[in-house]
C-alpha cells in the first residue's frame, strides 16, 4: 500500500512541517490563540450527527484537544475513531458563562449518547480549540 493511500486527507492542505504536542499546547495556549498550529493524536470521538468535530487524544500523556470546522466544510468520517490523525487550524478561545457551559455539555452527552447533571457544571469555563483548516487521518 502506498503512502497516499494509507491516509485519507479532509479540507486544505496541511501547510506545517511538525506538529506540536497536544500536551504543550494545553500547558501554554494562550501564546498560539489565533496562531496556526498543527497537532497529532489518536481520533477518540467524532460528531455522530454532522461529522463537524473530532477529539484528539496524544497516546503519551492523554492530552486532549478538539478539532472544530463549520458544517459541511469538512465531514470527520465516524470510522476515524480509533485512528492517527494530523490535524491544522487556528487556535481559538471561547470563554462560556455557567449556563453556556451547561447547554455545551448538554448537547455533545446528546450528541453521544452519555447522561448529562448539569448540577456538576458549577461555574463558566475558558475552552481552547482548533478552528479545523484541514486534517490527515491514517487508514
Amino acid at each position: 500500500m502506498t503512502a497516499a493511500a494509507a491516509e485519507m486527507k479532509l479540507g486544505k492542505p496541511l501547510t506545517l512541517k511538525e506538529p506540536m504536542s497536544i500536551a504543550a499546547l494545553n500547558a501554554k495556549p494562550e501564546p498560539f490563540v489565533g496562531k496556526t498550529v498543527q497537532v497529532k493524536g489518536k481520533v477518540t470521538e467524532v460528531c455522530q450527527m454532522m461529522g463537524c468535530w473530532m477529539a484528539l487524544v496524544d497516546p503519551d500523556t492523554q492530552a486532549m484537544i478538539r478539532v472544530k470546522v463549520q458544517d459541511g466544510d469538512i465531514v470527520f468520517p465516524k470510522e476515524s475513531v480509533g485512528k492517527m490523525a494530523l490535524a491544522e487550524g487556528k487556535l481559538i478561545r471561547l470563554i462560556l458563562s455557567r449556563e453556556q457551559a451547561i447547554a455545551r455539555a448538554r448537547h455533545e452527552a446528546e450528541e453521544q449518547g452519555r447522561k448529562f447533571d448539569p448540577s456538576k457544571i458549577t461555574s463558566g469555563a475558558t475552552i481552547y480549540q482548533l478552528q479545523g483548516s484541514g486534517a490527515s487521518i491514517q487508514n
